[in-house]
């Protein structure tokens, strides 16, 4: 049976039954609904970062009481906190996305108002975190004075200076093409508006979305408009916030239908992000990259969809080591689950899946290492109006997930590129996931891995917003772990006992340090001996030695002369567990 291992986060179990036989792949079980909501949006994300993924959902309605819901999860279900926690509003705020805006390391919330047909033109709401799970409303200059009809917002670091900036795809507020904008973080609490540049001074386009990667692998983020009735643009980045357009011999919508979004993942296991596009008619697209951010258009039975499709969501639902595609659609409750097998995608027909129409958002809600999905249902025809969140059953695959804290200011690491190696099935297999925040954007900005029958990860590599590249090799499977970047993760790693951490405390001074440092370990119970190792960040060891232990204390200064400069750590094994200090060495 599957092992649920607790690393370096908080977690639970939920005991449920299961109403379904396991097999290969997965079904879904119905597990919560929240009624009364005229959901035209759903945003999953720890928006309190304790541990447990959360759920926002972006209402439609306009009566007078509070349109958005917010619902912490308690480890035991979802609370409303709306009214504690969300200020008041009399309109549709349709758009919503997380940031860390003023890098003071909490989780900062963009609301953007739908303010078509409407007789209340109301003001975009930026929210900054207080670090105990509450907002306190931001006056930012631009971001927070426009009255356009916003579809969908996004946050990226656009011009490499570690700041993240602001996208939005705009309407008018009589339901026509707007200006798109573009906001520059001046890293002072404030934005300042960029009419000029190419990403937003073409012809208005009636877009819906912006969507950020790095398309062309040069280590900055391009990005995806979705527009209606007219053709999606790709923008390159040349890493300072100047923009080229795709002129490839490819029209993305090729039929100037109504697009959403585009759905970023690496479906083929390249090392390259490929996108779907869905689109309101039978047309859906799925573009396969060349490594060199260049596209080709890849047939597959997604075309035979007969349905509006609403929302596309890559997801590694079975944990084989490949993503699934989920779409869902707008009438009719006609979603569709593609399993990929190494690249082939076989539509889903055997197995449990929601059936719910609307947006969804994917997310590990209760951290079980199996991606559920929250159904959002904007009341379209025919349809019920509420949001219903689906559990994964899951198999006996294996997995991983990444929480990833960024150096500051970027500290939710918006951009992150994170890779993975683990032999599945005999076969070495690379993945990679980004980190990105858009109101159209499905998943939680955890990344998660599965790993097949792979009982550990061969190797981890993080490459981080502003450069910096850190590997790791053997995690140990089904856990969460935090990364904080610069430190060498405190994760169980292959050739430790599973009961992880050793109860002490670790100093070690100086720190930074030139020739010498001074090791001081203080455990909880009494041990015999300990293992002392300094690895590098690529974890070669650089000394070890074993010593004894006087009792619960231990004293040791290590030489470290003749190393080079840079980031080490020094780890600490006894009694099948460890402990992990970082440690500088200065030139």
């Amino acid at each position: 049976m599957r092992r649920l291992m607790i690393l370096a986060s908080t977690a639970f179990l939920w005991a449920l039954p299961s109403t379904f036989l396991r097999a290969q792949f997965v079904d879904f079980d119905f597990q919560y609904s929240f009624d009364d909501n005229f959901a035209a949006g759903i945003l999953v994300c720890d928006y309190d970062e304790d541990g447990l993924e959360d759920i926002l959902i972006l209402n439609g309605r306009t009566e007078t009481y509070l349109s958005n819901s917010l619902y912490r999860n308690t480890g035991a279900g979802f609370e409303d906190v709306s009214a504690d926690i969300l200020p008041t509003h009399y309109g549709r705020y349709n758009a919503g996305a997380m940031a860390d805006f003023n890098g003071d390391g909490h989780r900062d919330l963009y609301l953007a108002a739908w303010n078509f047909s409407s007789t209340n033109y109301l003001e975009n709401i930026l929210l900054a975190g207080d670090g105990n799970g509450g907002y306190n409303e931001a006056s930012a200059g631009p971001p927070t004075t426009d009255e356009s009809s916003t579809a969908g917002c996004s946050w990226a670091d656009v011009n490499g200076d570690g700041w993240v900036d602001l996208f939005l795809a705009n309407l008018s507020t009589s339901f026509s093409a707007a200006p798109n904008a573009l906001y520059t973080n001046e890293g002072n609490g404030t934005f300042s508006s960029n009419p000029d540049n190419l990403l937003v001074n073409g012809a208005s386009r009636f877009s819906f979305s912006g969507n950020w990667a790095d398309v062309d692998g040069d280590k900055d983020l391009d990005v995806y408009v979705a527009n209606a009735h007219a053709s999606d643009q790709l923008y390159y980045n040349d890493g300072a916030g100047n923009f080229t357009i795709n002129t490839d011999d490819v029209e993305f919508n090729q039929i100037n239908t109504i697009s959403y979004r585009a759905a970023w993942g690496d479906f083929d296991n390249d090392g390259d992000l490929d996108f779907f596009v869905p689109t309101e008619v039978e047309f859906n697209y799925l573009y396969e990259n060349d490594g060199a951010g260049h596209f080709t258009r890849t047939a597959g039975p997604w075309e035979d969809d007969d349905d509006d499709t609403a929302c596309a969501a890559w997801a590694d639902f079975d944990n084989d080591g490949d993503l699934d595609l989920f779409l869902t659609s707008f009438y009719g409750n006609n979603n569709y689950l593609f399993r990929n097998d190494g690249g082939v995608f076989i539509r889903e027909e055997s197995h449990s899946i929601p059936v719910l129409d609307g947006f969804s958002g994917i997310a590990d809600l209760d951290n079980d290492g199996f991606l559920d999905i929250v159904m959002a249902n904007g009341g379209f025809p025919d349809t019920y109006r509420h949001v219903a969140v689906y559990f994964n059953q899951g198999n006996d695959n294996h997995w991983l997930e990444f929480n990833l804290r960024g150096n500051a200011p970027n500290t939710m690491a918006i951009g992150a590129v994170v890779r993975v190696k683990a032999t599945i099935n005999g076969q070495e297999v690379w993945q990679m996931r980004q980190v990105a925040s858009s109101s159209h954007e499905s998943n939680s900005p955890r990344l998660h891995f599965g790993l097949g029958d792979a009982l550990f990860a061969d190797e981890v590599v993080i490459e981080w917003p502003d450069g910096a590249v850190e590997s790791y090799e053997g995690f140990v499977a089904d856990g969460i772990c935090t990364i904080v970047q610069g430190e060498l993760p405190a994760c169980p790693m292959v050739g430790i006992d599973e009961k992880g951490r050793l109860p002490a405390t670790l100093t070690l001074a100086p720190n930074p340090a030139r020739e010498t440092t001074l090791l001081n370990l203080e455990t909880e119970a009494p041990i015999g001996r300990c293992a002392i190792r300094l690895l590098n960040l690529t974890g070669q060891e650089a000394w070890a030695e074993q010593q004894a232990v006087n009792g619960k204390y231990l004293k040791r200064e290590i030489n470290l002369k003749g190393l080079p400069p840079g980031l080490y750590a020094v780890q600490v094994q006894a009694e099948g567990q460890q402990i992990v200090k970082t440690l500088v060495i200065t030139p």
